[in-house]
């Protein structure tokens, strides 16, 4: 499969390159400039453009309309910031297959993905008068999964469907879901097979686009994130492991913010505030978000410890692909600057 992206600069393709190589790890990814991408030949047409909107200041049908001359058998998917209906619409209307909206997460964005490439469209938001429904269409107009609605979620779906539909929507298996929830795999199938029913849906990949438009499974995801829980399942791949002795100093107070820490195994110690961290908590955030993104203390190992890590960019890419991961830690930033508050009164 071979993929280009058209954008105008190529070093904020780093996020997206990695999640195209988890829809086929051996596509061939090519990034093009918007004001000098080349003509391809007949013989050279990507199967997959992926154009960014935000990256270029001309109108949409023009720029949409300049890929389609140089790859005129290319499925082509846009990507942008805005999530208003009139400008999705224009977007499908000047010929592009999908839009992909960059807050979406990567759960929902795979999918999409996955859609597009066999030959399906996606429309993230619904078209105006359309508020009862939500739409996944075939590219020939055949409606794939439709569901009307008095409600934002009159779905019927029982709250353990919601939780089960809520973590099939993080990527969570089967497997994966039944251990959360302490059922068995075979009851989270009867589940995910009544929930499909419910919605009106085909397969697991629609229901996980369709959820992520519904208020109750949104909800269920943020009382877990306000509870200060983190799903590591799709995290821990993009982070480093790191094993340190005791006494060993992580970064001290001043220094530059250059990482987030995930604590797997043992015991940390912050000298200034004299506060431990304890295994499954992150930390380091302040320093990376922070003004002057300096360590506002010194961390020291209380213990032999087991750490991930993220550098800063890793950071900032998951914050803005995955708007799970970014409630997270602004609810942790926020707990942190509430505990040294009630520290200085």
């Amino acid at each position: 499969m071979k993929i280009v992206i058209v954008a105008s600069d190529e070093s904020e393709t780093c996020a997206l390159r990695d999640l195209l190589a988890r829809v086929d790890p051996a596509c061939q990814v090519e990034v093009a400039r918007h004001d000098s991408f080349p003509m391809a030949g007949s013989s050279n047409q990507p199967d997959l453009v992926l154009i960014d909107l935000d990256t270029d200041s001309s109108d949409i049908g023009t720029m949409i309309g300049e890929c389609f001359r140089r790859y005129p058998h290319a499925r082509l998917v846009a990507l942008g910031s805005r999530l208003d209906d009139a400008y999705v619409e224009a977007v499908l209307k000047a010929g592009a297959l999908g839009y992909l909206p960059k807050s979406h997460s990567e759960t929902i964005a795979l999918g999409m993905l996955r859609l597009v490439l066999s030959d399906a469209s996606y429309h993230p938001s619904l078209p105006p008068g359309e508020n009862k429904a939500a739409v996944v269409a075939t590219k020939a107009g055949n409606a794939a999964a439709t569901a009307n609605r008095e409600t934002p979620d009159g779905f019927r779906l029982t709250g353990r469907q919601v939780e089960v539909l809520s973590l099939a929507a993080q990527g969570k298996t089967n497997q994966v879901i039944a251990k959360h929830l302490g059922i068995s795999e075979g009851t989270t199938k009867l589940h995910m097979t009544a929930i499909f029913k419910a919605l009106n849906v085909q397969n697991r990949s629609e229901a996980v686009l369709l959820a992520s438009r519904m208020q109750s499974v949104n909800f269920s995801q943020i009382k877990e994130i306000e509870g200060g829980v983190l799903d590591l399942d799709w995290l821990l791949p993009h982070m480093s492991h790191r094993r340190e002795s005791r006494d060993t100093t992580l970064f001290r107070k001043g220094d530059p913010g250059a990482e987030l820490w995930y604590l797997q195994r043992g015991t940390i110690r912050l000298e200034e505030i004299e506060v431990d961290v304890n295994s499954g908590s992150m930390f380091g955030e302040i320093g990376l978000f922070s003004p002057s993104h300096e360590r506002t203390c010194t961390a020291v190992c209380a213990t032999d410890v087991d750490l991930f890590t993220l550098t800063s960019d890793q950071v900032k890419r998951l914050y803005l692909l995955n708007p799970q991961f970014a409630l997270y830690v602004v609810h942790l930033i926020a707990k942190r600057l509430m505990a040294d508050l009630s520290r200085v009164i």
